[in-house]
């Protein structure tokens, strides 16, 4: 069954277990999943392996903490050091993948905004290839580093009693350095490089190929279904 696959019978079959078993088992779930590295398929056979066995314990009459014990962090690190690594052409396909999403939404909002300043403005439809493709390098790298920081984050607080003060600031001050870093770096970055001239359309033209790419690799290598 492909991973996809799993992850939906998951969903379904996570309604049998009681609300303090499912409390217990979801934070092994997000706790396993959130290891970047490690392959999904394998990932989620082992987290549909333990709901299997959840669910019979159950249905004895056992608890989660019967069957996994007190200290589901060093339990869920057992199991994980056993998963192989995710394979290098599934990464560079995931990856890739999402950087076109990425362009292509960046791509449809440029369009729109130009068209939209075009209205009350005058808009210099040209671009510096250099600093617009660094921009972009950077704006990736920014956003790879976000979901690797809120993954460590999320599994260094998994099993301990939450802070709701501490967990509203962390995510506060995130969100404002990244929006920080989209906003200033274009504006600080300096012109360099060939320049074309892109108008609103062209970028609404553009952004619409890209996202049509991107989903026909997605349905090719099954990406996100």
């Amino acid at each position: 069954m492909h991973a996809k696959q799993l992850i939906e019978e998951n969903n379904l079959k996570r309604n049998q277990l009681t609300e303090e078993n499912e409390k217990y088992y979801e934070d092994m779930l997000i706790y396993i999943r959130t290891h970047l590295f490690i392959s999904e398929q394998q990932t989620e056979e082992l987290v549909m392996e333990l709901l299997d066995h959840l669910i019979e314990a159950q249905e004895a009459g056992k608890s989660a903490q019967d069957v996994f014990g007190d200290d589901p962090k060093t339990y869920c690190d057992d199991m994980i050091k056993h998963l192989p690594k995710e394979k290098g052409k599934n990464a560079a396909v995931f990856i890739g993948y999402l950087n076109l999403q990425f362009l292509g939404f960046s791509a449809l909002a440029s369009g729109a905004v130009t068209i939209i300043a075009s209205f009350f403005t005058q808009v210099n439809p040209s671009i510096a290839i250099g600093s617009s493709l660094l921009t972009f390098i950077i704006d990736i790298g920014v956003i790879f580093a976000t979901i690797a920081f809120i993954f460590m984050w999320i599994r260094r607080s998994m099993f301990k009693r939450s802070n709701k003060i501490k967990a509203g600031i962390v995510i506060g001050s995130l969100s404002a350095l990244t929006m920080a870093i989209f906003i200033f770096v274009p504006r600080l970055m300096p012109s360099f490089g060939y320049r074309i001239e892109i108008g609103g359309y062209e970028y609404l033209l553009a952004g619409l190929v890209i996202l049509v790419i991107s989903k026909i690799i997605n349905r090719k290598f099954h990406i996100t279904k």
